[in-house]
C-alpha cells in the first residue's frame, strides 16, 4: 500500500467548506464520470479507553469501501470528522486520508479530540465520526454511515520530586530541599491553562488543601521553604511527618486535571525569626534584648549579626523571642559555640563589636572593631548637583548621625566623611539598609527627610516627614492592635524598642486573620497602616493591615521610615 498524507485539524464546518473551495489539485476544466457506488466506514472500536503509557499506539482504526473513482485512490481524499454526540457536525474535528481505505489515530489523537470535546479525565464521552469521500479537488462528495464512538479520555498530567525524605536544621535551612517537576495537562487543548502545587498533610487528606499558583512546570525548595510547608499544615516542629504534594491544573474551559500525588517525608526543626543578644554588656542590659538580623536570610537564614558598642568586664548570651525560653551561651571568648542554657559569654573588653551568631550550630564570634572617629558626616548627590554637603549631627558615641535634608527630585545620593571622597557609603536599598564604602548610590525619592546613620555599621534611614511628619521623633511606645491582635482594636500589643536604636521596634505574638495597625503611645493620633501584607511601608491614617493567614509571627516596624514586616 502506498503512504499515506493526513491532515488534523478542529475546525468549523464553514470554515472546511471555504477551504475545499480553494483546492484545485485537479483541473476543474478536466470532466471526470460520476462514481455511482455506494460508500461506507467501519471502526475497528467503539468504545476507546488507552492508558497514557499507550498513547502512541494505534487506538481507532477506519476501514472504508472504494468509491470507486475513475481518477484512482491516488487522487482520492478520505477526510474523518468528528463532533459530540447530538453536534450535529458543526464543529468538527477531522484528519484527512489519501491513498488509502484505512486511517489510524493514536490514543494521543483520541485524547486530544476528546478533551477539545470538553471531555474529563476518566469520564466517558460520547462522539459521532463519520468518512466523506471525494475528490482530490474535493468534489463529488460521498459521505459514510455515523458511527457512534465513547471515548474515556486518560490523565496526562504527572508529578514527580528528586528527594522524598528530608531531614531539615537551622543549620541546613538555605540548602536546597527538593525539586517537583510536572508535565504539561490538557495537551492539544488551545485554551489558558493555570496550575496550582497542592500540598496537604498526608493524614488529612485534599479535603481542605493549600494551594500556590505556578507559572512554570519545576519548583525548587529549601529546607527551610519545606519547613514552613509542613508547619502550614500541621507538623509540630521537631518532628517527622509525611506531606503530600499534587499539581491541579484547570482549563479556560473549567475542567480540572489532577496528578499524582508525591509523598515527601519533612523532618521540621523550629524555625528562628527573631534573634537577639542581651546582657550586662549590652546596650539594654539583662532587660531588654537587642535584635540581630539575617544579612542573607534566603541563602543563609540561621546566620544572624549586629553591630554593637560592648561593655568590657561583663556578659552577654543569645536568645530568641525575646524570652528566656530558648537562649545560648558559653565560656569561650571571642569565638565558642553557644549551648541551650550554657554559660553568660563573658566580654574581655569594651569597644565596638561585629557580632555573628548561627541559630543553626550555636556557633558565635566576636570581632572587635577599630571604627574612625570623623570630624563630620554629609549627604551628597544629585539633589546638590555633587557639589555641596548637607551635614548630619552626631550623638554622644560620635558615630550615629542624624539630620534633615530636602530632595527635590528623584536622584542618586550618599553618606560621605570629611567632605571628601576618600571614604563613602552607598546601598542599593531605600528607604533603609546597610551601607558599605563599596556601595553605589542610594536612589532616593523627591521628599523632605529625617536621616540616620550609623558610620560603624552602615545602617542608614530616610523617614518622610512629608508623609510622616513625626518621622524624627522617637516615641515611647508603638504598640500593634487590631482584630487579628489578642487585644482586638482596643487593647495595644506593645512592641519591644531596640536599646541600640529607638526608631526600631519588634514582637514575636500570634496573630489571628483580621485586620492590623501600628499606633504610637496607646493613642490613634499617630498610626499607620497599608494595604501590602506580609511586607510594606505604612502611612499615616493608612488601610488596615490585612493579616492573613493566622499564625506565629515575628512583627518588625520602622517609626522613622513606617517600614513593617511579619515573619511566619
Amino acid at each position: 500500500m502506498k503512504n499515506m498524507k493526513s491532515i488534523f485539524a478542529l475546525v468549523s464546518i464553514t470554515s472546511l467548506v471555504a477551504v475545499m473551495s480553494c483546492q484545485k489539485l485537479i483541473d476543474d476544466g478536466i470532466k471526470f464520470n460520476k462514481s455511482n457506488a455506494a460508500f461506507s466506514a467501519t471502526p475497528s472500536t467503539t468504545s476507546v479507553a488507552v492508558a497514557a503509557k499507550d498513547s502512541l499506539k494505534k487506538a481507532l482504526t477506519f476501514t472504508w469501501t472504494d468509491p470507486k473513482y475513475p481518477t484512482g485512490l491516488s487522487n482520492t481524499n478520505f477526510t474523518v470528522y468528528a463532533d459530540i454526540a447530538g453536534g450535529g457536525f458543526k464543529n468538527v474535528y477531522t484528519k484527512t486520508f489519501t491513498d488509502s481505505l484505512s486511517g489510524s489515530f493514536t490514543g494521543k489523537e483520541i485524547n486530544e479530540m476528546a478533551l477539545l470535546f470538553g471531555g474529563s479525565v476518566n469520564q466517558q464521552l460520547n462522539l459521532e465520526m463519520k468518512v466523506v469521500a471525494s475528490l482530490a479537488n474535493f468534489g463529488q462528495p460521498k459521505t459514510s454511515n455515523v458511527v457512534a464512538i465513547s471515548v474515556t479520555p486518560y490523565g496526562d498530567l504527572s508529578l514527580s520530586a528528586d528527594s522524598l525524605s528530608v531531614v531539615c536544621t537551622a543549620a541546613n535551612s538555605g540548602n536546597k530541599g527538593s525539586t517537583f517537576l510536572w508535565t504539561p495537562a490538557f495537551t492539544g487543548y488551545n485554551g489558558t491553562v493555570t496550575y496550582q502545587l497542592q500540598y496537604a498533610l498526608k493524614k488529612n487528606g485534599f479535603g481542605s488543601p493549600v494551594s500556590v499558583g505556578v507559572t512554570s512546570f519545576n519548583k525548587t525548595f529549601t529546607k527551610l521553604d519545606l519547613n514552613k510547608i509542613a508547619g502550614a499544615v500541621g507538623v509540630t516542629p521537631g518532628a517527622k511527618d509525611t506531606v503530600d504534594f499534587r499539581i491541579s491544573a484547570t482549563s479556560s474551559a473549567g475542567k480540572t486535571l489532577y496528578s499524582n500525588t508525591v509523598a515527601v517525608i519533612i523532618s521540621t526543626f523550629a524555625a528562628y525569626n527573631s534573634i537577639d543578644i542581651i546582657g550586662d554588656a549590652t546596650p539594654g542590659g539583662w532587660g531588654t534584648g537587642t535584635e540581630m538580623y539575617r544579612p542573607d536570610p534566603v541563602n543563609n537564614p540561621a546566620n544572624w549579626t549586629v553591630t554593637l558598642k560592648l561593655i568590657g568586664g561583663n556578659s552577654a548570651k543569645f536568645r530568641t523571642d525575646q524570652s528566656w525560653t530558648t537562649n545560648w551561651g558559653a565560656s569561650a571568648w571571642p569565638t565558642g559555640t553557644g549551648t541551650q542554657g550554657g554559660n553568660n559569654i563573658p566580654v574581655a573588653s569594651s569597644g565596638w563589636y561585629q557580632i555573628n551568631f548561627n541559630a543553626g550550630t550555636g556557633v558565635y564570634g566576636f570581632t572587635l572593631l577599630s571604627p574612625t572617629t570623623y570630624a563630620n558626616i554629609s549627604l551628597i548627590g544629585d539633589f546638590n548637583s555633587w557639589g555641596g554637603d548637607d551635614d548630619l549631627t552626631a550623638d554622644a558615641s560620635g558615630h550615629i548621625w542624624t539630620g534633615t535634608v530636602s530632595i527635590a527630585g528623584a536622584g542618586g545620593i550618599k553618606f560621605r566623611a570629611n567632605h571628601g571622597w576618600t571614604t563613602s557609603w552607598g546601598s542599593s536599598t531605600f528607604p533603609s539598609g546597610y551601607s558599605s564604602t563599596s556601595g553605589g548610590n542610594i536612589n532616593i525619592t523627591a521628599g523632605n527627610y529625617f536621616v540616620y546613620f550609623n558610620d560603624v555599621s552602615g545602617e542608614f534611614f530616610f523617614g518622610n516627614t512629608t508623609n510622616n511628619p513625626g518621622a524624627g521623633t522617637p516615641y515611647g511606645q508603638i504598640g500593634l492592635i487590631g482584630d487579628s491582635t489578642p487585644g482586638g482594636w482596643s487593647t495595644d500589643s506593645f512592641m519591644i524598642q531596640n536599646p541600640a536604636n529607638p526608631y526600631k521596634w519588634s514582637l514575636k505574638i500570634a496573630l489571628g486573620a483580621g485586620g492590623a495597625k501600628f499606633r504610637a503611645n496607646a493613642a490613634w493620633t499617630t498610626n499607620w497602616g497599608n494595604t501590602t501584607f506580609p511586607n510594606g511601608i505604612g502611612t499615616l491614617g493608612g488601610a488596615n493591615i490585612a493579616v492573613t493567614p493566622a499564625g506565629n509571627y515575628a512583627v518588625t516596624f520602622n517609626s522613622a521610615t513606617g517600614e513593617y514586616t511579619f515573619t511566619q
